[in-house]
């Protein structure tokens, strides 16, 4: 069965020497090979979770990839750039952003059929996030765009970022939401793992999320897509109660013409399983979701690839179900123009 892929992280190598140089977030220290995410927020990223140290694994381009891949029966894997670049200055920002892409188009041509491409982009300023949107997916042949849940002190549910979406509704691209770390302050000083991974990453998440759908983006695109990790983060637990106070209250801050439930059913907003191995959870996802709304991702080398394949393993699932899981939904929502 074809496995592919969809959240199979990176960073370019060439980005983290220039983070070692700056002098405030993010940072890279590479003696300790610690992200400083946000000032004085410190994420280690020195630890083994597959085969060899995590960072070591976000910036290998060559065929210790290609071997993880093999060992764990993963076909194709979709190349999105980890948080960081974004949060830089013009300049820098858009520099590092056509280096990571040119970066993943030879590690396409390199290994042929073994990688797809997912744009990151110097997303902030608007123009240059355009133009490099549209190389990406008309020159390099990238399937959608990688983007996180805030750029410190923006967010994508911004007003400036209409004409961005607008041209990737207009070149059929999707994209991912993936959580970036709190800039809350009551988030930040609980440390990393409260403010980022151990449950900040899913609050903001949720919360660029829910405002896009509020702020009736998906009316105005409404061939648009957007894809949330971690099994849709939070909203297959809680959506028909969010259904339920916005039909209840009203708010004339909220601009959406149909139930927050509608976009998940209409296809707007897919999910994966990135980063997301409980049972409960799946199965929650699939009943209140649908079986159709769910692609695989495995959020490699954040997660055991190894766990992730035997947690998808263990779900009681048709072979009509992992086939859709694991190619058929992605092909037929994110991966086609």
């Amino acid at each position: 069965m074809k496995i592919i892929d969809c959240e199979f992280h990176y960073y370019l190598p060439e980005l983290m020497e220039y983070l070692s140089t700056r002098n405030n977030a993010p940072r890279y220290y590479p003696e300790t090979k610690t992200l400083e995410v946000r000032d004085k927020l410190f994420g280690h990223l020195g630890g083994v979770t597959n085969e060899y140290p995590v960072i070591d694994e976000l910036m290998n381009f060559g065929a210790e990839r290609i071997a993880v891949m093999d060992k764990n029966g993963i076909d194709v894997g979709v190349m999105a750039s980890s948080p960081a670049l974004e949060e830089l200055p013009e300049k820098e920002a858009i520099y590092f952003a056509q280096k990571s892409n040119e970066a993943v188009a030879e590690i396409i041509n390199k290994y042929s059929e073994r990688f797809l491409g997912a744009a990151v982009l110097p997303t902030p300023y608007v123009d240059a996030a355009i133009k490099e949107l549209e190389r990406c997916v008309k020159e390099l042949g990238f399937k959608y765009w990688h983007t996180h849940s805030n750029y410190k002190n923006e967010h994508l549910y911004e007003e400036k970022y209409l004409p961005l979406l607008a041209k990737a509704e207009e070149l059929g691209c999707a994209f991912y939401v993936h959580p970036q770390a709190s800039d809350d302050k009551d988030m930040k000083d609980m440390g990393y793992v409260y403010s980022s991974p151990g449950l900040g990453f899913g609050l903001d998440a949720m919360k660029t999320s829910l405002r896009i759908i509020l702020n009736g983006t998906f009316d105005k695109f409404p061939n648009l897509r957007m894809i949330l990790g971690h099994l849709g983060e939070f909203f297959p637990f809680i959506l028909d109660r969010v259904d339920n106070r916005f039909k209840w209250i009203r708010d004339d801050e909220v601009k959406m013409k149909h139930t927050v439930s509608y976009y998940f059913k209409n296809k707007n907003v897919v999910v994966t399983t990135s980063g997301n191995m409980s049972k409960p959870a799946f199965e929650c996802t699939k009943k209140v979701l649908g079986i159709d709304s769910i692609i695989f991702g495995s959020d490699y080398p954040y997660e055991s690839l190894s766990d992730m394949m035997k947690f998808m393993d263990s779900l009681e699932l048709t072979e009509e179900e992992k086939e859709k899981v694991f190619h058929l939904n992605a092909e037929k929502y994110i991966l086609s123009k």
